[in-house]
């Protein structure tokens, strides 16, 4: 190689070299989810970088420099619809720092992060930017307002908090297909139990996320106790490294991070304002001794923790029979998002996503309103079992009322009944096939909402009609025909019907 030759070589050298080191990242794209507190922005990077993020105002604005990287990306395509941005610009500075800057209709509390590659991302550079007032027309948080109201007759609904797994950024686990994701199986799965208990006399569901954002674990907890929740159920889906594993599993958090959860919580009671008997009463752990706090704060997770696995207990009794169950106890786990010491807490693992089989059936409707339909009947054998004082499920043990059902007592008229259990005239002559207003003493009325769990497949036994197993099916007559390719209304002992899923 001559001299000359080499020369050049090494000057192309050093400025590849140079032009590596002034763009050692590039943005390659920005993703955009609203939350009802927040907006969370997600930037893909070709590599890790360093970066600093300020506000500057009058007006107000979001600058954020990431060293040494650039972008040709133009950042107009994302809509700021109901998010506090007006506009997004960028621009590379002397410096080789890429500047990045949010034009923004109001002042936002930012919060930023990176993240390493996963399986489905590259790096990322995350900002969430907290709304510092509510925005006109914004989606209120779920779960943050009070107490349900009583009912008229002064007896509370139960109230569940329902945590759908993941969402947004965080996608969960990827099926099989490599394209399933967990954050869309939790929350359809979510949004069925919370149809299915809103749609039951003396229940009050709320959701920790209503949609395709993220909420952080530590927030869930936060969010249901400002709900006054009663129960906490965190709904996901598992993964595995092979194909073969199935099943359902439900977890309560394991003592050794409730020691550690209390510990810290009484380390921090002086900037805390953590409650103890959120369910019942609000009381500030900040007003006593170290050593009387942690022995409160212990006896209420001691509580809590006995209580979720009762619960979940009683929600895997109900799970059997609709899939498989995978250990047929309650486990117990150190999960963040289970911590509460005054609210019991569960997580359902609904199934495999890593399963063909488990994952397609987790991602049909109908599967999935079994699935929230045997979670919802698994939470109210719980509360009927013990219910808080003050409830409708309390009234309704107490006069041996059995849930989803009510007798005609003398002198109940139909009118009081539905106004007694929160439901219009029309909703209950509909679900119990009334023509009239007219009722017996000692008739059994079915409430709405109180359906039994949908099943794919029923067994005639001798005495039942096709008008019969319909009704108890929610359908009608000419959907269960059509299913079963009947011509007409007859049926034999032992002959299996197909029950359309809903």
């Amino acid at each position: 190689m001559s001299q000359s030759t080499a020369t050049r070589l090494t000057v192309s050298l050093l400025l590849l070299s140079q032009i590596i080191r002034l763009h050692a990242a590039e943005v390659r794209d920005v993703r955009m989810w609203r939350a009802p507190d927040h907006t969370r922005l997600v930037f893909d990077l070709s590599a890790a970088v360093d970066y600093t993020l300020f506000s500057l105002d009058n007006p107000d604005r979001l600058v954020i420099d990431i060293d040494t990287s650039a972008t040709s990306q133009r950042f107009n395509g994302l809509d700021f619809t109901s998010s506090p941005i007006r506009a997004i610009r960028s621009g590379e500075r002397d410096d080789d720092t890429l500047r990045i800057v949010l034009d923004l209709e109001t002042a936002v509390d930012p919060s930023s992060f990176t993240l390493a590659p996963n399986s489905e991302f590259g790096n990322r550079l995350v900002v969430d930017l907290y709304d510092k007032e509510p925005r006109p027309n914004a989606a209120v948080t779920a779960g943050t307002g009070n107490r349900s109201a009583p009912q008229s007759d002064g007896r509370r609904e139960i109230v569940v908090a329902i945590s759908a797994g993941h969402g947004g950024e965080d996608p969960g686990s990827i099926g099989y297909d490599g394209r399933l994701k967990e954050k869309n199986i939790t929350l359809a799965i979510s949004r069925a139990l919370f149809n299915r208990l809103q749609s039951m006399p003396g229940y009050k569901p709320v959701m920790i996320r209503e949609g395709d954002y993220y909420v952080e674990l530590k927030r869930r907890p936060e969010i249901a106790r400002r709900s006054r929740a009663d129960l906490f159920v965190a709904i996901h889906a598992d993964w595995y490294r092979n194909s073969r594993a199935r099943g359902v599993t439900v977890y309560a958090l394991s003592g050794d991070r409730a020691d550690r959860e209390n510990s810290a919580r009484v380390s921090q009671k002086e900037n805390s304002s953590d409650l103890l008997g959120g369910v019942g009463g609000d009381l500030a752990i900040g007003n006593f001794d170290d050593d009387v706090a942690l022995t409160l704060v212990s006896l209420q997770m001691a509580w809590s923790m006995e209580q979720s696995l009762v619960a979940g207990t009683r929600i895997l009794e109900s799970l059997d029979g609709i899939t498989r169950i995978r250990k047929d106890k309650v486990q117990q786990a150190s999960l963040q998002v289970l911590n509460s010491p005054d609210i019991p807490s569960i997580l359902v693992e609904t199934g495999y996503l890593t399963n063909p089989e488990e994952a397609q059936r987790l991602n049909t409707r109908g599967f999935q309103q079994r699935m929230a339909a045997a979670i919802a009947q698994g939470v109210m054998n719980y509360f009927y079992e013990t219910p808080p004082e003050g409830t409708l499920v309390a009234w309704q043990k107490a006069n041996g009322i059995t849930p989803g059902t009510y007798t005609v007592k003398r002198g109940d008229n139909l009118s009081e009944i539905a106004e007694r259990f929160g439901l219009s005239l029309a909703q209950l002559k509909a679900s119990n096939s009334l023509q009239s207003d007219t009722i017996q003493v000692g008739q059994v009325l079915s409430l709405p909402g109180a359906a039994p769990i949908p099943a794919s497949e029923h067994t005639i036994s001798r005495g039942e009609t096709l008008s019969e197993i319909a009704q108890l099916y929610r359908i009608s007559v000419p959907e269960l025909r059509a299913a079963n390719k009947l011509s007409n209304d007859r049926i034999m002992v032992g002959q299996i019907l197909k029950i359309p899923s809903l």
